[in-house]
């Protein structure tokens, strides 16, 4: 038997590149590849890639040069959204890589390789004895959680965005196939599953189904084993109406949501091509709030828009003010060739944009600080992920509203635990968006006691 070719994988961008980037190491190892976190000792290197806007392609671009200064012998795969994004052009741009995937050929890749590896003069010639992964087979990488990518592209018309340009119109995947997927990623060890899609509340419009994201919901909160359940990429068009029932039932759907509403002035949102009126907006937080137990919501908010002048901003910090929302992530607009917004230009200063930014970023911080500071002395429900990267000394986690990467992290100063536990721990203490704690000897994944 021959000694199997070796491969590094780079996964950048956001958590559904990190579900085609699982698919990639699934099917890479089922057919013989060894798994290496050394690039210097891999035959092949792949960069699965983002390319959302510019200055992410510029990165990925960037990481394939760097590789192949380190590794002048790799053979370099480009895996993603850039050959999504720039197909032909791209491979004319970046000879430095040698063969370029898009995610329905995943998994063939392994017979992809076998061809430009027996052809390199760069790579050993020992073969690799290709055996197909399950279709859609994942390994899940991440501690205790994981990620479900419910739907691919998208069938709304933000005018800034190159989603449905790069990753194609709405297609809802098959419930049943997600249902096996989770329970496939609960046998791995998962507890927290994360719902994820272009926009959630599309889910199942492309088959003319009503109600299709509670329902899926409802199935998926009925697997044994998954503790927590958690819905990012809420479009606020779309929150269906039944959601903050299932919520309040379940002991699984945490009632976290996730619902990015890019700005609050009506003039801006119509020129975004988004919901555009700003009451419509407060007044679906307002019942969310109601109708929610311990309601804990995200955004997303851009600023620098072109049509957003000093009013508009101004509104949009008002707003942020008045309706303090726990997390929130703040963006400056970057012009995207081949959207409709390109045409508007980009007449807002980048200094001026990162002054707005800067603004929000303020205020956002003096809640957060207020809110944890709150939370002294609570026991509250977390995840451990393991030990701390800034120290070995301390485990590392999150409590139930902190989504992974994202929303700030726990910081364990007492006890013991391994990685994907689900723990009750007291916060003692935070800092910014972080938060310190002791666990204490009860498991349990209730949310708060």
């Amino acid at each position: 038997m021959t000694h199997p070719q070796s491969f590094t994988l780079a996964s950048l961008g956001c958590p559904k590149n990190r579900v085609d980037s699982e698919r990639i190491l699934a099917a890479m190892t089922s057919a013989g590849f060894a798994h290496t976190n050394d690039p210097r000792q891999a035959n092949v290197v792949i960069v699965n890639s983002c390319a959302f806007i510019e200055p992410a392609a510029q990165e990925s671009i960037d990481t394939v040069l760097d590789y192949r200064e380190e590794n002048p012998d790799s053979v370099i795969v480009v895996a993603g959204c850039l050959p999504l994004r720039y197909g032909e052009d791209l491979k004319a741009a970046l000879t430095e890589a040698d063969l370029f995937i898009v995610p329905e050929q995943i998994d063939r890749l392994p017979d992809m390789l076998s061809v430009v590896l027996s052809k390199s003069e760069r790579s050993p010639a020992n073969e690799v004895g290709v055996r197909a992964a399950k279709p859609g087979a994942r390994i899940l990488t991440t501690p205790g959680y994981g990620y479900l990518r419910i739907a691919e592209g998208c069938g709304r018309n933000c005018r800034y965005c190159t989603i449905p340009s790069i990753r194609g119109r709405l297609h809802s995947t098959d419930p049943d196939r997600l249902v096996r997927e989770a329970e496939e990623l609960v046998s791995q060890g998962l507890k927290e599953l994360i719902l994820v899609a272009q926009d959630l509340t599309a889910y199942g419009m492309d088959r003319a189904e009503k109600n299709a994201l509670t329902r899926l919901v409802d199935q998926l909160g009925g697997i044994e084993g998954i503790h927590w359940l958690r819905l990012m990429y809420l479009h606020p068009d779309g929150i269906p109406r039944d959601l903050p029932r299932l919520i309040n039932e379940s002991t699984r759907v945490l009632p976290y949501l996730d619902i990015p509403i890019q700005h609050i002035s009506a003039k801006v949102l119509r020129a975004m091509g988004r919901p555009w009126k700003g009451d419509r907006i407060r007044r679906l937080i307002d019942r969310l709030r109601n109708d929610i137990n311990g309601l804990v919501l995200r955004t997303t908010l851009m600023v620098g828009y072109p049509t957003e002048g000093e009013k508009e901003f101004q509104e949009l910090r008002e707003f942020l003010e008045a309706y303090e929302i726990e997390r929130v992530g703040i963006f400056t607009y970057s012009p995207e060739e081949g959207t409709p917004a390109y045409d508007l230009g980009d007449p807002v200063p980048q200094e001026i944009k990162l002054d707005r930014a800067d603004q929000l970023a303020e205020i956002h911080a003096g809640l957060t600080r207020r809110r944890n500071r709150q939370r002294i002395g609570s026991t509250e429900s977390c995840i451990v992920e393991g030990v701390a990267a800034e120290t070995d000394l301390l485990l590392q986690g999150r409590t139930w509203d902190q989504a992974p990467e994202i929303d700030g992290a726990l910081y364990i100063t007492s006890g013991n635990s391994v990685p994907g536990e689900i723990r009750r721990v007291v916060i003692t203490g935070s800092h910014g968006p972080d938060l310190f704690g002791e666990l204490v000897e009860s498991e349990g994944s209730g949310l708060v006691s």
